[in-house]
């Protein structure tokens, strides 16, 4: 029934700062996005919106709890390098059994980002 994961949505009331982490930061792009009536943005990575950003306040109140997301990486110590040259701090380790590694950032929202890069099966 489930194909994948669509997108992961993020409350803020910054919008700018957020706006930054993602785009100038992680690297995303801001796309077309529907008009809801609400501010917001539609990040994506490639031709997918995979991050949507709506301002607080201005939609229904953000429920439930998620410990983090992540975002697959193609080069972790180029991620990394980013993440260091921009000032950002970061907790990174292997993944236990060889499965690739993980680094753990914090988005002006508070949201837990994770960047996994996971080694060939």
């Amino acid at each position: 029934m489930i194909r994948g994961l669509d997108h992961v949505n993020v409350c803020t009331d910054d919008l700018p700062a957020t706006r930054a982490f993602y785009v100038d930061l992680l690297g995303l792009t801001e796309g077309p996005r529907p008009a809801f009536g609400i501010d917001g943005l539609w990040l994506y990575a490639g031709d997918a919106p995979i991050v949507h950003i709506v301002l607080e306040g201005s939609a229904r109140p953000a429920r439930g709890a998620i410990d983090h997301f992540s975002f697959a990486v193609a080069d972790f110590d180029a991620a990394l390098a980013r993440m260091t040259a921009a000032g950002v701090p970061y907790a990174a380790a292997d993944i236990p059994g060889g499965f690739g590694k993980q680094a753990f950032i914090t988005d002006p929202n508070g949201v837990t980002v994770e960047l996994t890069w996971r080694t060939a099966a």
